[in-house]
């Protein structure tokens, strides 16, 4: 994932929009250091900001969110 990617997941992720139809399971376990990129939607990616980054009260949690970045530049790549 590059940046503008990234901006654009995080917009989704604090938006209104419904994302519970979408699968994210592909990337249960993306912080591990066997994790192999794959491929995945930007509602996806905003799917799991949402849910590891996005705190109760609607604030981004700036240190869960920058370990998420770290990891979806390498791990991530946007398809679609």
């Amino acid at each position: 994932m590059n940046k503008k990617e990234i901006v654009q997941a995080l917009a989704i992720a604090k938006s209104n929009e419904d994302l519970s139809a979408v699968d994210d399971n592909v990337m249960i376990g993306y912080g591990l250091k066997d994790f192999k990129p794959i491929h995945l939607t930007l509602r996806q990616v905003a799917k799991v900001i949402r849910w590891d980054c996005i705190r109760f009260n609607g604030e981004l949690d700036s240190e869960e969110f920058d370990d998420f970045c770290r990891i979806a530049k390498t791990k991530f790549v946007i398809v679609g």
